[in-house]
């Protein structure tokens, strides 16, 4: 093979790998989502306020949402579900689950997200996919591109900018902590190549990776 040749199929194999790898590093730096919860994420991450993910419904340094939100709650949403996380380790549920290794994947800042409470009800543990045609917007008032069809398991699909983000959150979860990927990683790995990470997106990386340790590789180191 001729060097040059030879030089080029190293390069793509390094893009390539570096695009889809994995992220393997667990978070060591907080016991519990209740600690998270209570003293970091909005005191130390959200400190300056920011936009929720699937709405993009700005809040300030106080976690206070716009005027025009007034009646809507701010919450911490988890993409990979706690629910789910406590079932792959054989706790019925997750208000009861004492597994330390749940404790440390329910309180990894890369899961979390703000997120409207009626969003976060409304997708509950469902799972992420593409909803075909645009019949299913529920939220037109304050998240008119948030989707869920009919169905006590039906899936959810977040707006076009935040599937990428999601898709990440997910995949990250799954190969760091050896979770199921529910809902098909062929469609995540979809998303994440479509919905490539933006600026706002690798700020959340440098922070986490400031405040548990680990970065998403997903996203880049």
């Amino acid at each position: 093979m001729p060097r040059r040749v030879f030089e080029l199929v190293v390069l793509i194999g390094c893009v390539v790998a570096a695009w889809f790898a994995p992220a393997t590093a667990q978070q060591t730096a907080f016991a519990s989502y209740a600690a998270v919860r209570d003293t970091v994420f909005w005191s130390l991450f959200y400190v300056r306020g920011g936009t929720t993910l699937y709405c993009q419904a700005p809040f300030d340094q106080d976690a206070n949402l716009a005027p025009a939100l007034a009646n809507q709650r701010l919450t911490i949403e988890h993409v990979y579900p706690q629910q789910w996380i406590a079932e792959h380790f054989d706790c019925p549920r997750a208000a009861n689950c004492t597994d330390p290794r749940f404790h440390a994947a329910a309180a990894d800042l890369h899961n979390l997200w703000p997120a409207l409470a009626r969003i976060n009800a409304s997708r509950g543990q469902r799972h992420f996919a593409d909803i075909e045609g645009e019949a299913n917007r529920r939220f037109e008032t304050f998240c008119p591109d948030y989707e869920r069809a009919p169905g006590p398991n039906a899936p959810v699909e977040p707006r076009d900018a935040a599937k990428g983000d999601t898709a990440r959150a997910l995949l990250y979860m799954a190969d760091t902590y050896g979770l199921p990927l529910r809902g098909g990683r062929d469609t995540m790995l979809g998303w994440h190549a479509t919905d490539p990470p933006d600026a706002h997106e690798r700020w959340r990386n440098d922070v986490i990776g400031r405040l548990q340790g680990n970065g998403n590789g997903y996203i880049g180191e």
